[in-house]
């Protein structure tokens, strides 16, 4: 299983790959190639669901994510402000 997931590692976006063997869940950063591993449970797969629907409200914000699409692609993001100004507000 694949995920669009922030590294702690490297601090990129990335394609995250996800093994598990009904005990063990590993997941890689297909950037830097930093592993972690959890149990794989129910908490676990809430996790991740979480993960992706997280990433959809985050792909409005950041469209550059949509070009996460390979094994090894990244992305840097740069914080936006939350906040639009209105018509004839100062920036």
């Amino acid at each position: 299983m694949q995920i669009k997931d922030l590294c702690t590692n490297c601090n990129f976006w990335t394609i995250t790959t996800i093994e598990n063997d009904g005990k063990i869940a590993t997941f890689k950063c297909t950037h830097c190639e930093n592993s972690f591993q959890m149990p794989w449970d129910p908490n676990t797969r809430l996790m991740i669901r979480s993960i992706r629907h997280s990433l959809k409200k985050r792909t409005k914000k950041y469209p550059e994510l949509v070009n996460l699409k390979y094994h090894g692609d990244f992305i840097k993001l740069e914080k936006k402000s939350d906040t639009t100004p209105k018509p004839g507000q100062c920036k």
